[in-house]
């Protein structure tokens, strides 16, 4: 047993209980991933310790480090593979262009050096990669560079270089995981800096492996630097998990969790930033404010998560809908609040105020049957209203409130009802101010 790999053996599991421990308190979709290929390399450093100080290693160790190495490699490529293409899809294509690598390491650890079943490992390897990344990538750029490299696996285990085939192949394995976590990971993240470099160094150590055994003052040097890249990746991936918990919790500070909307500090702050600039470059401004008509009574009749389901399908289809405003916020209970800014001459107002009418009387699906609710809405204008925040809120507060107060008709439930365009077209804004829908009074 070879006692020199401990401290650096422990060193690993101590950083894979401490991203454990992590992903329990912040759980998070990659972090499964990457455990799992930390466990790969954790199995390979715990092989590694059985290996005899001198001489070939035990054939049977041998294949577990060198597949230990590939599974890693392919898991971590898969950990970082593109969002744009599903998990399912993306695991099926790298699981079949694994095949033939795993073929080519499981020959090699066994001590199989007659070149005929690695040249058909490469023929099986060759083929899947052409296929798959025609017909499931659909590119034409990722079959040529799979036909480069199994040619060149080819050539080199002819020349009957097994070492320097497997040991390339991994390089590139890891090279293609280093530029996948380069293009995923956000740009400005410390963790982002660590997993790269150290699966750049991982591909390295890879590439001059073969050279480095044959010169004994390189090896012990070669070791170090081997064990160093484990340790800076996983250092790399807690640094990862805990910057994207700090950028939720800040996303989480300002926005709304029910509809993903700002919330009152966020809206507070833009809409400081609209005034002024509103006032720099004098042009005009507009505050809607929208509170929903009998949301209480949604909320103690049909039940509290019927309320906040309204409250996400509202905010969606205000969003979806209304394309005109500068920001969209929810403020709190059923009070959602919009920013015009370089509001246009005519009738654009009215427009508006149409567009967040038929938004928010948008049938919603609730339970099976579909409901109608209405809004009273109220607005003020920069700067013709007022010139501060405080005068324009108040006075969009006022009007919006002064129209809650006149009979309003109730949030209606329907089983039945007629496709929504004829729905929304039937109403006319007449109709809409005489329900208490977008009425504003201007006082």
């Amino acid at each position: 047993m070879n006692y020199a790999f401990l401290p650096d053996l422990m060193a690993l599991t101590i950083l894979i209980v401490i991203l454990l421990v992590l992903r329990q308190r912040h759980p998070q979709k990659q972090a499964g991933l990457w455990l799992l290929g930390l466990f790969f390399t954790l199995i390979e450093a715990i092989a590694h310790t059985f290996y005899a100080p001198n001489g070939m290693p035990n054939r049977y160790l041998h294949v577990i480090v060198v597949d230990c190495y590939l599974l890693a490699g392919l898991v971590f490529t898969l950990a970082a593979g593109s969002k744009l293409v599903a998990p399912g899809r993306r695991m099926l294509y790298i699981g079949l262009n694994g095949v033939g690598l795993f073929a080519i390491n499981s020959l090699y650890g066994l001590h199989y050096r007659t070149p005929v079943p690695y040249f058909a490992a490469v023929a099986v390897g060759l083929v899947v990669g052409v296929v798959t990344s025609l017909y499931m990538r659909h590119s034409w750029v990722r079959a040529g560079l799979q036909v480069c490299g199994w040619l060149a696996m080819a050539l080199i285990i002819r020349s009957g270089n097994y070492r320097e085939a497997v040991y390339w192949s991994l390089c590139c394995v890891y090279t293609i995981a280093a530029i996948n976590f380069q293009r995923r990971l956000p740009t400005r993240s410390t963790g982002r800096l660590a997993i790269v470099t150290g699966f750049c160094i991982w591909a390295l150590c890879f590439l001059l492996h073969p050279w480095v055994v044959h010169y004994n003052a390189y090896v012990d040097i070669a070791s170090h630097v081997w064990n160093m890249q484990k340790s800076l990746i996983s250092i790399g991936m807690i640094l990862v998990m805990l910057e994207e918990q700090l950028s939720n919790n800040e996303w989480l500070a300002l926005h709304d969790e029910l509809t993903g909307l700002p919330n009152r500090r966020r809206f507070e702050d833009r809409f400081a930033c609209a005034l002024e600039r509103s006032r720099r470059m004098n042009s005009s401004l507009a505050l809607l404010v929208l509170d929903l008509n009998g949301f209480k009574k949604i909320n103690d009749t049909l039940g509290h998560q019927v309320g906040d389901q309204v409250l996400r399908e509202v905010a969606r289809n205000l969003r979806e809908q209304v394309q005109s405003y500068e920001t969209l916020a929810r403020l709190g209970g059923d009070e959602f609040t919009m920013i015009l800014s370089d509001l246009p001459k005519g009738n654009a107002m009215d427009r508006l105020l149409d567009d967040v009418c038929s938004a928010v009387e948008r049938p919603i699906l609730v339970e099976g049957q579909t409901m109608i609710v209405t809004a009273s809405l109220g607005f003020a204008i920069y700067p013709e209203d007022a010139g501060d925040a405080t005068s324009l809120f108040r006075i969009a507060d006022e009007r919006m409130y002064k129209l809650k107060q006149r009979p309003f008709v109730q949030p209606r439930v329907r089983t039945e009802l007629p496709p929504i365009s004829a729905t929304i077209a039937s109403r006319s804004p007449s109709s809409r101010r005489q329900l208490g829908i977008s009425a504003v009074d201007r006082v």
